[in-house]
């Protein structure tokens, strides 16, 4: 720039133009961390609420009276189409299992298990079935069968059956067959299993 001057004054000239931006400085170093604000409180807890009385205890269910029988008949010979006569040989539970001649009474109400077993001298070539007769009426769908064969001539034929009483019931045994049993021995377990 050039100075000059006029009658004793300093006489300033034309600004020149803006030069270029300078090259930008180094970022200095970031400043440290403030410290971590104050936690605030926390929230109250709702109270839990007190524990329902417990309910009264339902009432205990009938028990299971406990029946049972065993009942026979020993040594003896069955002819085809006889209802074999019983005897009991023992027996619990109230009321009781009766038996008399022929006939097993199942005291009411209840459902019991009856399961029964003839074993005896037949013959070869044979057949014969046990038929139960339940409340008077012959159940010809329970009744087994079996047969012998020319190598033994002894027979077993058992079986067992479910019967429910609702009134007392009573239970007999009629054998048929091509022949007669000798030295037949039968037998009958009876089991009260529901009072229903």
């Amino acid at each position: 720039m050039k100075n000059f001057y006029h009658n004793g004054c300093f006489i300033l000239g034309p600004t020149g133009p803006t030069g270029p931006m300078g090259i930008s400085g180094v970022t200095g170093p970031t400043g440290p961390t403030g410290a971590t604000g104050v936690t605030g409180p926390t929230g109250a807890t709702g109270i839990t609420g007190s524990t329902g009385v417990t309910g009264p205890t339902g009432p205990t269910g009938p028990g299971l009276n406990n029946n049972y029988a065993f009942i026979v008949n020993q040594a003896t010979d069955i002819s085809s189409g006889s209802v074999i006569p019983l005897a009991l040989q023992f027996s619990g539970g109230t009321p009781s299992i009766t038996v008399s001649n022929t006939t097993i009474t199942l005291p009411s109400p209840g459902t019991y298990y009856v399961y029964f077993s003839l074993t005896g001298r037949f013959g070869v070539n044979q057949n014969g079935s046990i038929i139960p007769i339940i409340n008077g009426i012959p159940q010809d769908r329970l009744a087994p069968t079996n047969n012998t064969n020319t190598v033994n001539s002894d027979i077993t034929i058992q079986d067992g059956t479910l019967i429910q009483a609702p009134i007392d019931s009573t239970v007999q045994f009629l054998y048929t067959g091509s022949a007669a049993v000798s030295r037949a021995n039968f037998f009958v377990s009876v089991f009260k299993v529901s009072n229903l």
